[in-house]
């Protein structure tokens, strides 16, 4: 479900920070892009990072504190402005949410299919990759809708801006509950292979 739900919100976060920053910020759409290099190089450094880390710890750990960053980093996108310079306030905000998003994911694969026997891994694994399909198609409806009722149809740069403000609420909040079904249900399991 913690897979499921982070590629929901990453990817939906994407979609609303571009709004956010064309709409409210007024920018072009060639700077908004370039903006999201930043994400690009924390999902890079989470992928370099989850591997070490779950060597040194554990997969639900992993899971879990990705989880975890990435909420916090991206309940901190709740304090954006309407000014440019909340710019240094997003950036490293991605950043850092998208090195969690990426502890999460890899911790998901491993999660995913390990443990299983030989003929079951490609099932497995198909069953990851469609969770990853689903996830990315539905999270930029789903938040483009929660936007849409938050600004009951208006399109000023202040309601956009509510409007993307409530959105980033929801994405932080399915993201914690992520973690938190992710840290009870493999938990429970964890202790049903120990007896």
């Amino acid at each position: 479900m913690l897979g499921l739900l982070a590629f929901v919100t990453e990817t939906s976060l994407v979609y609303l920070l571009t709004l956010y920053m064309q709409k409210t910020l007024g920018f072009s759409a060639l700077t908004a892009g370039l903006s999201f290099g930043v994400l690009g190089l924390g999902t890079v450094a989470g992928g370099m990072l989850a591997p070490k880390l779950i060597s040194r710890t554990s997969t639900l750990a992993v899971l879990v504190g990705g989880g975890l960053l990435q909420a916090a980093f991206t309940g901190v996108l709740l304090f954006l402005g309407s000014t440019s310079a909340s710019m240094a306030l997003m950036l490293p905000a991605i950043f850092l949410g998208g090195v969690g998003n990426m502890l999460v994911i890899v911790g998901f694969m491993i999660t995913a299919t390990t443990g299983l026997p030989d003929h079951e891994q490609g099932l497995a694994t198909g069953l990851a990759s469609m969770s990853q399909q689903i996830g990315i198609t539905m999270g930029t409806p789903v938040m483009s809708a929660i936007v849409t009722a938050a600004t009951m149809g208006a399109m000023s740069a202040s309601a956009i801006l509510h409007g993307v403000t409530v959105a980033i609420a929801a994405n932080a909040a399915l993201v914690l509950l992520g973690v938190l079904i992710a840290a009870v249900f493999l938990r429970a399991r964890h202790g049903r292979t120990q007896n």
